[in-house]
């Protein structure tokens, strides 16, 4: 019997053992993982290459310290200013321009938490934002990079690599500040296509909730003209926004061409 208990406790001692160490092994191979992709993420070359296989992806979820919407309202100046020396110093680096705006106001915020966020305000990440705009993609790389090294980032939407239905791209990043701790939303654009945005875009954008405002008022459904209409502006936002991002193509392949050469 002694033998029989000492064999069965050899056993487990052994069994345990294996398991620890495949844990172990197990913690380290993520490890190494995260370390790997972290490794692949600064090593992205600054070019169209490197722009579309930045990973949308997530690294925790995008949550504020608080719920309170009071309480991260009375933080979110204090991580503009914070936001607005980094995204400085980003632009010097980078040659870019730095559209700073106010917080988002309190009203706005507030309308944001109840109709889309269920009352939770800690899932309001942009009181705090920014964006940077860069003449070409290389900047725009450069930029990227510098925001990886100076902040936390939490989550990343690479419109470059999968547009938006309309064409529109830009690479939209939460980044969790050093100082404050707060989540901010920052944008980075390429010249061209932010101009469309802010121009044509808008003007598209105006038009359509227009038409279909008026068709909410009238209590109806869209009719055959108004479809067609809309269909025709969205059609050509498209073209620009595609004709743009060609102008970034060409010129990126012409410098890797040159570099060959």
């Amino acid at each position: 019997m002694n033998r029989l208990f000492r064999t069965f406790f050899i056993f487990l001692l052994l069994l345990s053992t294996r398991t620890g160490f495949a844990a172990t092994y197990e913690l380290q191979n993520n490890v190494k993982e995260k370390s790997d992709n972290y490794a692949v993420r600064q090593s992205l070359t600054k070019n169209l290459t490197g722009l579309t296989s930045i990973s949308s992806l997530q690294y925790q979820i995008p949550r504020q310290t608080s719920s309170d919407l009071a309480t991260l309202y009375a933080q979110a100046q204090p991580a503009q200013d914070e936001l607005n020396l980094i995204m400085n110093s980003i632009a010097e680096n980078t040659h870019g321009s730095p559209l700073l705006p106010p917080i988002k106001s309190f009203a706005r915020a507030q309308e944001k938490v109840i109709t889309k966020f269920n009352g939770d305000a800690s899932q309001l990440t942009d009181l705090a934002r920014a964006t940077l705009v860069t003449n070409n993609i290389h900047d725009l790389m450069q930029a990227y990079e510098s925001l990886s090294t100076k902040t936390q980032i939490v989550q990343v939407k690479n419109r470059f690599a999968s547009p938006k239905e309309s064409g529109y791209r830009d690479l939209n990043v939460l980044i969790r500040l050093p100082g404050s701790q707060m989540i901010a939303e920052v944008q980075l654009h390429l010249d061209e296509i932010a101009k469309i945005k802010s121009g044509a875009e808008h003007l598209v954008y105006e038009e359509v909730q227009a038409i279909q405002a008026a068709a909410k008022h009238e209590n109806r459904r869209l009719n055959e003209i108004e479809t067609a209409r809309i269909t025709r502006l969205r059609q050509a936002s498209h073209k620009q926004y595609h004709k743009a991002w060609l102008q970034y193509k060409r010129i990126d392949e012409a410098g890797i061409i040159a570099v060959a050469a």
